[in-house]
This record gives C-alpha cells, sequence and structure tokens, in this order.
C-alpha cells in the first residue's frame, strides 16, 4: 500500500482539527500503520499521543525545520503511547512550542515550503498513513503539509465563525496545488438538537457540498474528558457513541484511498 498523507487544516482555531486527527490515527491504527506529525506549536497533538507535557528541542520537528540538512524526521519518530504503554500500529513526531520561533527563520530557505515533503520522501511507504497535525493559521508549517498532502481534511464545528477560515484555506491549497488540491470537509461537534445553528451551517457548505464528508462527527463530553487524560477517545471510553463516528470515518478514508 503506497503512504497515504493527509492534513488536518483550518485557519479558525477551536474547531477539532488535533481531536479529529488523534482519534483518527487511533482508529487507523486498528488495521494500519500511522505516523501523526504534530505541526501546531501548541504541541496538543503531542500531548494527547504521549502523555508528556515536554520534549527535548531536538527530538521534536522544530529541529527538523531548524536544520532540514542535517536533522532526519527517521529519527524523530516515537510510539504513541498510553499511560507510558506504546499504542500498536501507532506513532507521533511531536511539537515543541518554539516552532513557532523556528518558522520565522525558516522563511528564507530555499525551497521552504517542500521541507516537510523531502523529510517524508525518506520513510518510502513505512506507513499506511501519515497524519499532519496544523497550527490555526497558515504558517510555514501549514504550508509545508498542504504541499505534502494527497488530502486536506477541513473539520468545521458547530460554531458560526469555523466556516471563515475555510476560503483563506483554499486559496492557498489553490496556489500550492494549483488544481490538484484535494481537499473534504468534515462536520464535527454535531449537536442535532441545535436545529438553528445545524440549518445555518448547511446554508453556508451548500456551494461545497460536493466536497462535504457523508460521515460527521457528533458532539461528546467523552472527547474532552480523553484529552484531559491524553487518550484517544476509544481507550478512554470503548463504549462511547462517538467512536462510530470516528470509526466511519477512518473506514471512509481507506475506501476513498
Amino acid at each position: 500500500m503506497k503512504t497515504k498523507i493527509i492534513s488536518a487544516a483550518n485557519q479558525k482555531g477551536g474547531v477539532g482539527k488535533t481531536t479529529i486527527l488523534v482519534n483518527l490515527g487511533a482508529e487507523l491504527a486498528r488495521k494500519r500503520k500511522v505516523l501523526v506529525i504534530d505541526l501546531d506549536p501548541q504541541g496538543n497533538c503531542s500531548k494527547t499521543l504521549t502523555g508528556q507535557r515536554d520534549f527535548k528541542f531536538e527530538e521534536t520537528v522544530a529541529a527538523l525545520f531548524d536544520k532540514p540538512k542535517v536533522v532526519s524526521i527517521v529519527d524523530l519518530i516515537q510510539p504513541a503511547k498510553l499511560n507510558g504503554n506504546a499504542i500498536e500500529n501507532l506513532y507521533v513526531v511531536p511539537a515543541d512550542v518554539l516552532l513557532s520561533r523556528v518558522i520565522e527563520t525558516s522563511l528564507t530557505k530555499i525551497n521552504r515550503e517542500r521541507i516537510l515533503e523531502k523529510q517524508l520522501a525518506k520513510l518510502g511507504d513505512t506507513y499506511d498513513f501519515i497524519l499532519l497535525d496544523t497550527p490555526p493559521n497558515l504558517s510555514l508549517t501549514t504550508l509545508n503539509a498542504i504541499q505534502a498532502s494527497d488530502l486536506i481534511l477541513i473539520p468545521v464545528d458547530s460554531g458560526a465563525f469555523s466556516l471563515d477560515g475555510i476560503s483563506p484555506l483554499l486559496e492557498a491549497v489553490s496556489e500550492i496545488k494549483d488544481d490538484e488540491g484535494n481537499y473534504l470537509i468534515l462536520r464535527n461537534e454535531v449537536d442535532s438538537r441545535n436545529t438553528i445553528i445545524n440549518e445555518f451551517i448547511d446554508e453556508e457548505l451548500e456551494v461545497v457540498q460536493d466536497k462535504l464528508l457523508p460521515v460527521s462527527v457528533r458532539r461528546s463530553e467523552h472527547v474532552g474528558q480523553a484529552n484531559a487524560v491524553s487518550s484517544p477517545v476509544r481507550f478512554y471510553k470503548s463504549g462511547s457513541l462517538v467512536n462510530n463516528d470516528y470509526r466511519k470515518l477512518a473506514a471512509f478514508l481507506l475506501n476513498l484511498m
């Protein structure tokens, strides 16, 4: 199987990019080998998948962007862990808060938008899926993720302003990937009882209906609880209904790609 690279992106923060990626990775890892790369200086994805709060700079993706000709992504990969025990088939490259400062100095590098793409080529087809978590802006790491991705997953939550981040993101996708930009929009944290906001978002997404995923992720208190204890939901509460949504998302992407 050729490696499939998926990034989660939206200019708007708080729409659930990291949560989607963590739980999608955990579901895909049931049957596939998955690598998650944290490209957000906040490092929430790293914390959830390892239980660690701090990482040595030289062991993070920040070191890679700092010295891409010296540091290899191969040396940054570590097993995802739950309570100190490795999660089967799931791996992570953590982020460091200094990544934002490194990115500023990387703006002068030649082919700066292809740093990640060149590094991922070193992995060959070692992993079935590589998932890229991005910050809520069009920073250099987001542009690198877009360049390297086969698919950009755009989560939209039930907040009226979560749609604001789509337009500038799609402009960047079009500019970087020309006509090859492949993206899908995912409704996240859907509350079926909130009729007014659901109708509003449905209307707003009408123009991109062909890009809207046929699966969505419901709102669930178990998601926040799982994040708080640094765990994908399927390990924190296996019986939670939201696991069905993540499972359907994983199945759809497996069939699609």
